[in-house]
């Protein structure tokens, strides 16, 4: 019994090590057939990076609101124009007259602004803003025209 016992181990043992070999080298004789090729996924299509904006910060403008003769607050907001590349260096040049403009405009309008209304309007005032802009620099140079902040004193 113990003779029939330790053929009967050695026998599965050696059918064990002959499956394992065939599966390992050989896996067409068990009906396997040749592990496939693994497909390489196709490389990432590479986008072409965004263009960054060209951005022209103007220095912050201050306009007193005078109503009635006497002075009512004090009006302090930032422009920065986002220019296309290729107008960067006319926007730089004609910076200190596009000020000058958007200076003498909210002279101008803000009093009516507020004598009509109470507050200020962001909206039209961007609006305003970007008609001054595309008046001095051109539809095409100027792609927008961000108002960075606004306060009053």
């Amino acid at each position: 019994m113990k003779r029939l016992l330790i053929i009967l181990v050695a026998v599965l043992f050696l059918s064990g090590a002959i499956l394992g070999g065939l599966y390992v080298f050989m896996p067409g004789v068990l009906g396997l057939g040749a592990p496939k090729p693994v497909e390489a996924a196709p490389p990432p299509v590479v986008e072409a990076a965004p263009v960054k904006p060209t951005l022209l910060k103007m220095v912050t403008i201050d306009v007193p609101l005078v109503m009635d003769g006497a002075l009512n607050r004090q009006i302090h907001f930032n422009v920065t124009l986002v220019v296309a590349p290729e107008s960067l260096a006319a926007a730089q040049e004609a910076q200190p007259r596009l000020r000058n403009s958007i200076i003498q405009f909210a002279y101008d309008a803000f009093p009516r602004q507020y004598a009509e209304h109470g507050k200020m309007d962001l909206p039209r005032l961007k609006a305003s803003l970007e008609q001054i802009v595309h008046r001095f620099l051109g539809a095409d140079a100027v792609k927008d025209v961000l108002l960075q902040s606004y306060f009053e004193m």
